[in-house]
């Protein structure tokens, strides 16, 4: 029986989602986990893999069991978790249904945290910008960003090389919140490899005056990472959700 779980977790006790052989990851931690509980090695795929010191509110995953599991099973795997990783739902799908190739949308959110000085409890959850931005700007940017384009300029140059860079983006917007926090959302039917951090990284290029929001279709155009802002670190990235 094929079942999907739902993740939570903080990034930064990871080196990313994906198991590695020497750096603790996201996935190593679940599937000790859920193999202990089931007594048999287990391997998860998940919607997407996040990258080192990213976060997760809605990651999604899938595994296999022999048979039927109780409907508290995520609760009991919480126990055996630590303590940067809850499982928030376990349910029973098809056979056919993956994590990563059934998902249809989803949404990541970047939060920047803007402060003239270092923010100690804030550094592993937001970036921090020391500059003044104009949000009004960022916001008519992000517009450009929604529709079906080639977001080769956002991308990680080794990662996308000779791949379909096409994407569409459903949603893009700024959201102000408190403590001098605003977050960036947006919501497609996939991302390149660092695309998201890149897209915030332009973002506040814009907001700090290096880019006219005029100027995000002709970065977008070019699908050149050089003309494009640069990569933000990890800590500020959240997957939301993903549908499917």
């Amino acid at each position: 029986m094929r079942y999907k779980m739902v993740l939570q977790y903080d990034g930064g006790d990871f080196n990313g989602f994906q198991r590695q052989r020497s750096h603790p990851s996201v996935q190593q931690a679940v599937e000790e986990a859920i193999s202990l509980k089931l007594q048999r090695p287990v391997t998860i795929v998940a919607a997407g893999r996040t990258d080192a010191g990213v976060h997760a509110l809605g990651q999604v995953i899938h595994f296999d069991s022999d048979g039927p599991l109780p409907a508290d099973f995520h609760y009991r795997i919480n126990c055996l978790l630590p303590d940067s990783i809850a499982a928030l739902s376990c349910e029973p799908v098809p056979d056919n249904f993956s994590a990563r190739f059934s998902a249809v949308r989803k949404t990541y959110r970047y939060d920047i945290c803007l402060s003239k000085i270092h923010v100690p409890l804030l550094r592993r959850y937001c970036h921090i910008c020391v500059y003044d931005l104009d949000i009004d700007a960022m916001r008519k940017a992000c517009a450009y960003l929604i529709g079906e384009h080639d977001f080769r300029s956002f991308a990680l140059s080794d990662s996308v090389k000779d791949k379909n860079t096409v994407r569409a983006v459903y949603d893009a917007h700024i959201e102000e919140r408190d403590n001098n926090i605003i977050s960036f959302y947006i919501t497609g039917n996939g991302f390149l490899h660092n695309m998201v951090r890149s897209v915030a990284g332009t973002l506040i290029d814009i907001g700090r005056g290096r880019f006219s929001y005029l100027d995000m279709p002709n970065i977008i155009a070019a699908a050149d990472r050089r003309r494009a802002g640069k990569t933000v670190s990890g800590c500020g990235l959240y997957l939301v959700s993903v549908e499917y």
